[in-house]
């Protein structure tokens, strides 16, 4: 068994490497003196890196595809304020020689028990017609096996296998956590259980997850919004009597999601049901996102580098007081 070698998190300036990674993305490219490089995104269970190879780049990565298990040597460098390997040597190595669970970025947490909390919280719905609305769509064996193996973004949050099944949780858990604060505001509890296991269960389509995390044809021409929307309301078609109202309101929930329009969201949220949703949703995607960019950053750093997503730096110092 080949050995691991450093994990993208334990990178740093100036280290030599030698390493196993999964190739993520390959590209060939020009140089203004016409010698071609290659440019490939290495990834691992704790994050992925960028690669450049100078030397011989057609001949060392023309055979090596994403998805690819390779093995390099190198050295870390910091080029614009981000860290990134020159590689000297890299070839393709055999996946029964490595240890495919050390490249695979997965969640921490136990898939099956978060799965057996999402089934309590199915039993828990009351609504006769969301019931059956949501069995049906979780009684079958594909859907139900992607939604716990999907990631919820390519980046930053939840990026990982379980990612999806995580997320989704989470926003449950923040409803039956925040809803006895506005009780007065007469929000419905099984609409909202309802909208959070289905606002992104189209990111089972999104995106191919069987080893590295990318978005399918269907994820860019389309997107999780629509397909989600899309999934829900062919579910309802096939429940008798289901109410036209509650059908409007719960694909609304789904289609404003995102909350604006520049960020992908077809309405915004015009109800408190949808609202609330869409605000616990950018809650989880933030906090694990900014937690996932600091847990990343070299611990002798006070800041992160330029987050282009969140268009800030990030400070990495916790607070911890006095005992």
């Amino acid at each position: 068994m080949i050995s691991k070698g450093k994990f993208v998190s334990e990178c740093r300036d100036g280290d030599p490497i030698r390493a196993v990674f999964l190739l993520s993305q390959r590209k060939i490219m020009t140089a203004r003196n016409g010698k071609p490089y290659a440019k490939v995104l290495l990834t691992d269970r704790s994050g992925d890196i960028l690669g450049m190879v100078w030397e011989d780049a057609r001949q060392q990565v023309s055979s090596i595809s994403p998805g690819d298990v390779v093995g390099i040597r190198g050295g870390v460098e910091s080029y614009d304020g981000r860290l990134q390997i020159r590689i000297e040597k890299i070839v393709k190595l055999k996946e029964d020689d490595v240890e495919m669970a050390s490249l695979i970025a997965t969640t921490s947490r136990d898939i099956p028990s978060m799965m057996a909390e999402i089934e309590t919280h199915i039993a828990g719905i009351k609504d006769a017609h969301l019931k059956a609305l949501i069995e049906a769509l979780f009684s079958s064996d594909s859907v139900r096996n992607a939604f716990q193996k999907a990631p919820a973004a390519k980046g930053v949050h939840h990026n990982y296998i379980g990612g999806l099944l995580e997320h989704t949780l989470s926003i449950i858990r923040s409803i039956h956590s925040v809803l006895p604060l506005y009780e007065h505001l007469g929000m419905n509890r099984d609409l909202l259980v309802a909208g959070a296991l289905l606002h992104d269960i189209g990111k089972i389509y999104e995106y191919s997850f069987s080893r590295v995390i990318d978005m399918t044809a269907m994820g860019r021409l389309i997107g999780h919004v629509y397909l989600s929307a899309y999934m829900t309301d062919q579910a309802i078609a096939g429940i008798p009597a289901f109410p036209d109202e509650l059908r409007l309101q719960l694909l609304h929930m789904i289609l404003g999601h995102h909350g604006q329009l520049e960020f992908g969201s077809p309405k915004l949220p015009m109800t408190k049901e949808a609202i609330l949703l869409h605000i616990l949703d950018d809650l989880d995607a933030k906090l694990i996102g900014f937690s996932s960019i600091i847990e990343a950053t070299p611990e002798d750093e006070d800041f992160s580098s330029f987050s282009s997503i969140y268009n800030r730096y990030l400070y990495t110092r916790i607070y911890e007081g006095e005992e």
